[in-house]
């Protein structure tokens, strides 16, 4: 690459780059929908887009929390949110495939500073989805929402992952696609770049937003060896 990113972001203020993984690694939205819908049919409430729309971002129980408030006899949390990963586990295992450009990117700037993924999905999925992506090797840490007191938009797991990966929050580069996603990363000191595809809300507070992590590459200017 010569001359100036369009954007004018560089590598070089950053120690590490940070990814969300479902919406801007994988594409898992389908399957995650999927997942859902199931598990309110089951329950008798009736599914829309709209209701898919408010749990984007969120974590499992704040997910199943919501779909409670629908519910005329709700069981314990606890068991809606094993109902759903009981769930997504067989989708997602064979749904899980990299979005454009995601595989290209986190290779290219492993090569450059450490990579790692924060995400609101529990260990137990996101394992599988990275594995499926063949994105484990360049990473450098994953931290999942079970492994910290509270999920996004909390900031726990974007301080967590820049701890393992030996940085200070504040020099750490996050790409998410999700308000609470991005909320989290404001929160825990990264500065962040969006990636909102058509008809996803609007991230605010991002340094830059783009569709999708293909157009990424011209947005970074590699400036470390």
């Amino acid at each position: 690459m010569t001359g100036p990113p369009p954007y004018g972001i560089t590598l070089s203020p950053y120690d590490a780059v940070i990814f969300d993984c479902d919406g801007v690694l994988a594409d898992t939205d389908d399957a995650w929908g999927l997942a859902e819908r199931l598990l309110c049919e089951r329950h008798g409430v009736p599914w829309s887009d709209e209701l898919r729309h408010r749990t984007h971002g969120l974590s499992n129980r704040a997910s199943v929390a919501l779909f409670a408030e629908l519910m005329e006899a709700p069981p314990p949390l606890d068991r809606l949110e094993r109902e759903l990963l009981a769930l997504a586990t067989p989708i997602l295992r064979d749904g899980a495939s990299p979005l454009p450009g995601a595989v290209e990117l986190v290779q290219g700037l492993a090569e450059h500073l450490p990579v790692g993924v924060a995400s609101n999905t529990p260990r137990v999925i996101l394992d599988g989805v990275l594995a499926a992506l063949g994105l484990r090797g360049p990473l450098s840490a994953v931290v999942a929402a079970d492994e910290v007191a509270a999920p996004k938009p909390a900031p726990d797991v974007y301080r967590e992952a820049a701890r393992r990966l030996g940085v200070d929050p504040s020099t750490a580069l996050v790409f998410e696609d999700s308000p609470a996603g991005v909320m989290a990363a404001l929160r825990a000191g990264c500065r962040v770049v969006g990636v909102a595809a058509v008809g996803r809300p609007r991230l605010n507070g991002v340094l830059s937003t783009v569709a999708d992590l293909r157009h990424a590459g011209a947005l970074l200017l590699p400036t470390r060896s």
